[in-house]
């Protein structure tokens, strides 16, 4: 993760909040019906580049199709910042929303966009 930078986040109410490393040169943007829907944009990270601070009780799990990723979510304002699962590789990830991410300017990320619909996702 040569361009990873430390961030924070969470969701809109700030009952979840938390803490990662991240290298957003490569964000993903997905075309499967949750990633959709969400409009969600994904920066992928291992499990110790990620700290929770706060909300774990707040957080609301949705699972489908693979049930191979936690689609979490906040149960009081219902954003979900991140997500955490099996990536097709078979290693633990963490999925952050770069959208629910404090400080991040958009306008300056560059997307990748992502086939989900056809090969991993969810």
């Amino acid at each position: 993760m040569s361009d990873a930078k430390n961030y924070s986040g969470g969701c809109h109410c700030g009952e979840v909040r938390f803490d990662v490393t991240a290298d957003l040169s490569k964000v993903y943007s997905c075309n499967c019906s949750i990633c959709v829907k969400r409009g969600a944009l994904w920066a992928f990270v291992p499990p110790e580049s990620f700290a929770r601070r706060a909300g774990a009780e707040a957080l609301v799990d949705y699972q489908f199709n693979k049930r191979v990723i936690h689609h979490l979510f906040c149960g009081q304002c219902g954003v979900g910042s991140f997500s955490q699962g099996i990536a097709p590789s078979g290693k633990e990830m963490v999925a952050i929303n770069v959208r629910c991410l404090d400080g991040v300017d958009l306008s300056a990320v560059t997307l990748t966009l992502v086939d989900g619909k056809k090969w991993w996702c969810c």
